[in-house]
C-alpha cells in the first residue's frame, strides 16, 4: 500500500522486491512514522483494537528490529543490544512460522549462555570483536552462485562458475568501460518529501482504523478480516504475539489478568504483545505477560526437540537434508528502475503535511 501511494497505483511491486527498494521503503516508513507517532498514540490512547495494535507492533517493534539488528547493532559491535535483538528476531520468526529460521537464533543463544556459565574466553572475544564474526560475504557469494547455476550442473561446472563469479567481482575493468552506471544517491530534499508522503499515508490509514474500531471480524481462530485494509483477510500470525497464544486479548474488557476484580484504574498498560493489564495486576505477575511467556517457553522446548531429532537423524545415501516448506518465498524479482520511480515530481506535499498535522493536533486537544 505504501509502495503504490509513493509511486503510483499502476506500479507493480514484486513478491520479492530488490533489496535496495526494500531498504528504501522500510526507512521511509520508519522516519515517516517517527514524524507523527505521538499524534497517533495520543489520539488512540489505550484503545484495544486489533488493527491499531497490529500497526503499532509493526511500526514500533518489527520495523526497527529489521533495520537495526545488522546495520546498527551488529556492525557497531553493540553486543548486549545485538543479543537482545536475537531474542526478538527469534520471537518474530516463531510467530511467522518460519520453520527454517526459528532454530538458528536459539543455537546462538545456547552457545552464548554456555560460554557465560563456563567463563569461556571466546565470549570476551565475541563481545570485543562482534563485527568480525560475519558470514555475509560467504552467504552473498553462495546466493550469487545459486542464482547462476542449475540443479543439473555437475560439480566441475559449479566450480568453474564460482571461479568466473570471483573474477567478475574482483575485475571491474570491463564493467567500468562499457556499463553506464547511474548515480544512486537520493537528495535530502527528495527523501524528506517522501517521508512526509509516508506520514500522510499513515495518518490517513490510522484515521480509517479509528473509525473502524471494534469492526474487525474473526471468521475463525486463524483468519481475521480487517475493514481498514479493504476487508482483507489475514492470518493470525501477522497480528501481535498475544494472538498466537492460547489466551487471546479480551476485547470486551481492558485487563486480561485472570480474576481481575478492578473496575477502574488510572494506570492502564497495553503491552507490545497485545495483552493489556492494570498496573496493579501486572505487578502481581512480576511485570511480565504470563500468557506470552508460557507460549514462548513451550515454543523453545518444541523447537529444540525438533532440532535434536533432525540433527540426530542419519542421512541415507544421496539424500538431501530436510528443509520444511516456507510460506510466501516467491523468487519473483522485479525489474523496476528505482531511479525512475524517484524522478517523478511531488506537489504541495509540505502544505498537505502541515494541514493534516494540525488537524491531528486538534484531535488531541479535544
Amino acid at each position: 500500500m505504501i509502495y503504490h501511494d509513493l509511486f503510483g497505483v499502476n506500479k507493480i511491486l514484486a513478491q520479492k522486491p530488490k533489496p535496495r527498494l526494500i531498504n528504501l521503503i522500510l526507512n521511509l516508513t520508519y522516519y515517516g512514522w517517527k514524524n507523527i507517532r505521538n499524534l497517533i498514540v495520543n489520539r488512540f490512547k489505550n484503545i484495544k483494537d486489533i488493527e491499531y495494535l497490529m500497526m503499532i507492533d509493526l511500526l514500533d517493534n518489527s520495523l526497527p528490529l529489521t533495520l537495526d539488528i545488522y546495520i546498527k547493532l551488529f556492525r557497531c559491535g553493540f553486543f548486549e543490544g545485538y543479543l537482545e535483538s536475537i531474542v526478538k528476531i527469534w520471537i518474530l520468526f516463531q510467530r511467522l512460522h518460519r520453520y527454517n529460521y526459528n532454530k538458528a537464533p536459539l543455537i546462538f543463544l545456547s552457545d552464548v549462555f554456555y560460554w557465560t556459565l563456563n567463563n569461556h574466553p571466546i565470549l570476551d572475544i565475541l563481545k570485543d570483536n562482534l563485527p568480525i564474526f560475519n558470514d555475509y560475504f560467504v552467504e552473498n557469494f553462495h546466493s550469487s552462485l545459486r542464482y547462476q547455476t542449475a540443479e543439473s550442473n555437475t560439480d566441475k561446472q559449479i566450480i568453474q562458475k564460482a571461479k568466473t563469479i570471483d573474477i567478475e567481482r574482483n575485475d571491474n575493468r570491463f564493467k567500468t568501460t562499457f556499463v553506464n552506471t547511474r548515480n544512486v544517491n537520493i537528495s535530502k530534499v527528495k527523501l524528506i518529501s517522501l517521508e512526509k508522503k509516508v506520514s500522510l499515508f499513515l495518518l490517513s490509514l490510522f484515521d480509517k482504523i479509528y473509525h473502524n474500531i471494534g469492526k474487525s471480524n474473526n471468521s475463525n481462530n486463524n483468519i481475521f478480516e480487517l475493514p481498514s485494509f479493504n476487508n482483507r483477510n489475514i492470518d493470525v500470525m501477522l497480528l501481535p504475539l498475544a494472538w498466537s497464544t492460547s489466551n487471546l486479548p479480551d476485547i470486551d474488557k481492558f485487563c486480561d489478568a485472570e480474576n481481575c476484580l478492578l473496575s477502574n484504574s488510572s494506570s492502564n498498560i497495553i503491552l507490545i504483545c497485545g495483552h493489556s493489564y492494570h498496573k496493579e495486576c501486572l505487578n502481581l505477575l512480576n511485570e511480565k505477560c504470563k500468557y506470552c511467556f508460557n507460549y514462548l517457553s513451550e515454543s523453545i522446548k518444541t523447537n529444540i526437540t525438533t532440532l535434536n531429532k533432525r540433527l540426530s537423524k542419519p542421512l541415507k545415501d544421496n539424500e538431501i537434508p530436510e528443509f520444511l516448506e516456507e510460506k510466501g518465498l516467491d523468487e519473483d524479482y522485479d525489474d523496476e528502475n528505482i531511479d525512475s520511480l524517484l524522478e517523478q515530481k511531488e506537489y504541495n506535499i509540505n502544505n498537505q503535511y502541515e494541514i493534516q498535522y494540525n488537524i491531528w493536533q486538534n484531535y488531541n486537544n479535544m
